[in-house]
């Protein structure tokens, strides 16, 4: 059942509360919706358009309006309307837009979400695994996903890469979702019939910005809030998600430190606090006062919005005028890669990354280019001369 009330705080917004995690693939479709922490809640424009797309998304069977919408939106409602609106039945999904809801009933896919779940994996990594097998379960039925063997599962993939033109990482995670689905939900691990297909990805060395561009996008950047955001990101070579989550507490000022708490892995860390930053933070928090992100939207005092950050970053790139394929997450790459550059061991620098494996770290090897310098081209001994 969905729950739609008048925001307590602020009445220009519905709060859309719901049980199933799943529904947030319907409500994502609501133009100008987030997520409130703080409400534990989605909460949408309160519009007659949010509440008929809301109906419509969910079924009206299924939604439960409070009063204070009914009268918003139907001032000459009759008592048998309200009872019809506020007394529901559980009836499943109908409308053709919640077709989710019939998939993800699938025995199947509710023993996987109760499995993954269990074991705490990411809300990302279920929605990946569950999204995954759901494709398969269409494309294989009637047969079931227990009955398919291994040229069956590699024409699927075929299938995959010629029609859907799948990466390779995406094709990596069809076959790991399969694998878990086996191993753990069949329990046939490490079954010696069927090999699973080892996907060849390209080696793409990540960009990599010299430290007079970063300085040049520190001074281009106007907002007070954003020029901090990009300072701690790039000093302390931090994710763009731990950045808009960190929270004042985790800053300290004495050990000049910052905890990350639930890094990528749900692993915790500490990472640098640059003396200059620490300065930088100080200014801004005497203007913008956060209460408890350090980096909060203005209207809510909720974690301001990972898409906003990575705009202004890529309108600060274009004003620069940088050829780079730079993003938000170049400036982690420059971080590992200036202090390559500069001595600092490898060792470290996994640690301050939050790598669980060096090999991950070991790539910032071949971006530097300290050692490049020390090499002369064989062709600069030739005796040519060009100017003749």
């Amino acid at each position: 059942m969905v729950q739609i009330d008048i925001d307590k705080r602020d009445t220009q917004l519905l709060a859309v509360r719901f049980n199933d995690i799943y529904a947030n693939r319907l409500i994502e479709k609501i133009p100008q919706r987030r997520f409130s922490r703080s409400r534990r809640c989605w909460v949408v424009p309160n519009t007659r358009q949010s509440v008929v797309m809301l109906g419509k998304l969910f079924g009206k069977e299924n939604c439960s309006f409070s009063q204070q919408i009914i009268y918003q939106y139907k001032p000459n409602v009759t008592v048998e309307e309200i009872n019809q609106y506020l007394i529901k039945t559980r009836k499943p999904w109908k409308n053709s837009s919640t077709s989710y809801r019939e998939d993800y009933n699938h025995p199947i896919i509710r023993e996987l979400n109760q499995h993954m779940r269990i074991r705490n994996y990411s809300y990302k990594t279920i929605g990946n695994y569950t999204s995954q097998l759901i494709r398969m379960i269409h494309y294989f039925s009637p047969t079931s996903l227990n009955e398919i063997d291994k040229n069956q599962f590699e024409t699927y993939l075929a299938y995959l890469v010629k029609k859907h033109r799948l990466s390779g990482s995406s094709i990596n995670v069809v076959i790991n979702a399969f694998k878990y689905y086996r191993e753990n939900l069949l329990g046939q691990p490490n079954m010696g019939y069927f090999q699973y297909p080892k996907i060849i990805q390209p080696k793409i060395l990540p960009a990599v910005l010299s430290k007079e561009e970063v300085e040049l996008i520190i001074r281009q950047t106007k907002s007070l809030k954003y020029k901090a955001i990009f300072s701690l990101i790039y000093s302390a070579g931090l994710r763009l998600r731990e950045a808009t989550n960190l929270k004042i507490a985790h800053i300290n000022k004495y050990r000049k430190t910052i905890l990350i708490k639930s890094g990528k892995g749900k692993k915790d860390r500490y990472v640098l606090l640059s003396d200059k930053v620490l300065e930088l933070l100080r200014a801004y928090y005497r203007i913008e006062r956060p209460t408890e992100y350090l980096f909060e939207n203005d209207y809510d005092r909720e974690p301001i919005s990972e898409r906003s950050v990575q705009l202004v970053f890529g309108n600060v790139i274009k004003k620069c005028k940088i050829e780079s394929r730079a993003t938000i997450h170049t400036l982690r790459h420059s971080f590992a890669t200036h202090l390559l550059e500069s001595g600092i061991d490898l060792r470290y620098i996994q640690q301050l990354l939050g790598h669980s494996n060096i090999v991950t770290t070991m790539r910032y090897t071949h971006v530097h280019n300290k050692a490049l310098k020390k090499v002369t081209s064989p062709f600069d001994a030739l005796n040519l001369d060009f100017n003749q």
